[in-house]
């Protein structure tokens, strides 16, 4: 009986790691890419929304490959 589990979770493992989604990016690598994205333009105030949004768009590409 404990072959046949292991052998049911294993199946369930591989499944799991080859069909997996990508998760979108998490709030802390939008903050850090953000961030970095202010800092290059010269850390000039009033944008950050727009370092925000592009951050995340950013992020969303690179993970659609």
């Amino acid at each position: 009986m404990k072959t046949s589990k292991r052998n049911a979770d294993n199946k369930f493992k591989r499944a799991s790691t080859i069909h997996s989604p990508k998760l979108p990016p998490s709030v802390e690598e939008i903050r850090k890419r953000a961030h970095d994205i202010y800092v290059a333009r010269g850390g000039a105030h009033g944008l950050a929304l727009d370092d925000w949004l592009s951050a995340e768009e950013e992020l969303k590409r690179k993970l659609e490959g």
